[in-house]
């Protein structure tokens, strides 16, 4: 009977040897930058948006887990309605970084769980890179567009942030990780996503 149970305590040791080496490794493969291909989150009759996310991934020392900062680089097609300063609408093109930091823990073999804090969110639209095609203008009224831009970028920035905080910053875990030649492959909220490694901490 003794023999028995010390059988059965030595295996539950040894599961849970493998069980710590394996979340060990996951760990050690996740840490770096990865970014994804360029994916359309908005797309509707006012505008039309795409976004590369990259994950950057911290791990503490001797331990499985970390930091991690979410990011998006995103750029926006979208209509600027017409005002007393622009007869006919405007077509604003405009760019911009999303971002959020938390931190992140290894679950198992092919999951960890992600914290995120709201409070990180940031997203910033340079008004000097917003673009106005002024094209629709009529040949009577040519407003100066210059002074318009700023305003537009904090349209926009809130714009995103409602989506990009809907649709990518409500990660509580990504699951189903399979790492190989710097290829991720991953599923997060029940979506699907390929990650190319970018540099490795």
């Amino acid at each position: 009977m003794k023999k028995t149970i010390f059988a059965a305590s030595f295996a539950a040791f040894l599961l849970s040897l493998s069980s710590c080496d394996s979340k060990s490794k996951l760990a050690d493969d996740i840490a770096g930058s990865w970014a994804s291909s360029p994916e359309r989150f908005v797309d509707n009759q006012a505008s039309s948006a795409s976004i590369i996310q990259i994950i950057d991934f911290t791990k503490d020392q001797s331990k499985t887990g970390g930091t991690l900062t979410m990011s998006g680089l995103f750029s926006i097609m979208t209509a600027m309605p017409q005002s007393d300063r622009a007869i006919q609408p405007l077509s604003v093109t405009a760019s911009g970084v999303a971002s959020i930091a938390g931190e992140w823990t290894v679950i198992d073999d092919d999951e960890i769980s992600v914290f995120l804090d709201a409070k990180t969110l940031n997203v910033n639209v340079d008004p000097s890179a917003v673009v106005l095609d002024d094209n629709l203008l009529t040949n009577e009224s040519t407003p100066d567009t210059t002074s318009l831009k700023p305003a537009l970028a904090r349209s926009i920035e809130a714009q995103i942030k409602s989506a990009v905080g809907n649709q990518f910053f409500n990660v509580r875990k990504i699951d189903d990780i399979k790492i190989k030649d710097n290829i991720m492959s991953c599923e997060i909220n029940k979506r699907d996503l390929t990650l190319r490694r970018q540099t490795v901490d």
